[in-house]
């Protein structure tokens, strides 16, 4: 892939994520307050691969989804982290997770998060198990003061970032960007 065509893939995942951020804003109904989880990119599986294939997959989805990062970043400032593994242990016990994290955190332990009005936006690199596909997602749910707090952003005083959490019990910030 050149330099431009990269461009290119990263500029029409900003549009997908932006396209998530309008349909959740117009009919959060329609979506059951669920939002849109999209996945922006899927390997290949890795059922006869060399593991160094498999390595070397996984560090190019890494470094897609820091580019990714950085051109988000560039409009909404820098990204909180957010530790999903208390939503995935919630939902391996049955109790509900507000979706797409549920979704999310089958695939991830973190994912960096903005606050873009009134939704939430997060992306992530996984797999749901061995062998399978990497995935490349982004997340994006309506922020109706019930989910997760969201980490403190770069650039805002911790007055406002108190103000754009929420309380959720099992929900724990494990560093910034």
């Amino acid at each position: 892939m050149t330099r431009q065509q990269f461009y290119g893939h990263l500029s029409a995942m900003g549009t997908a994520i932006d396209a998530a951020i309008d349909t959740v804003l117009a009919a959060p109904g329609a979506l059951g307050d669920a939002g849109r989880m999209l996945r922006l990119r899927v390997s290949e599986e890795f059922w006869d691969t060399d593991p160094a294939d498999e390595r070397a997959a996984a560090e190019e989805f890494e470094a897609e989804r820091e580019a990714l990062d950085g051109v988000l970043s560039l409009r909404w400032g820098p990204p909180g982290v957010l530790d999903l593994t208390p939503h995935l242990e919630r939902s391996a016990m049955g109790l509900p997770v507000w979706p797409p994290l549920a979704e999310l955190s089958a695939l991830t332990t973190t994912a960096h998060v903005w606050s873009v009005g009134e939704c939430r936006v997060a992306t992530g690199v996984g797999r749901a198990a061995e062998l399978q596909p990497y995935e490349l997602v982004a997340a994006v749910w309506p922020d109706r003061g019930e989910g997760p707090p969201l980490p403190r952003q770069g650039g805002h005083s911790s007055a406002n970032a108190a103000s754009r959490s929420r309380p959720y019990s099992s929900a724990r910030v494990v560093g910034f960007q």
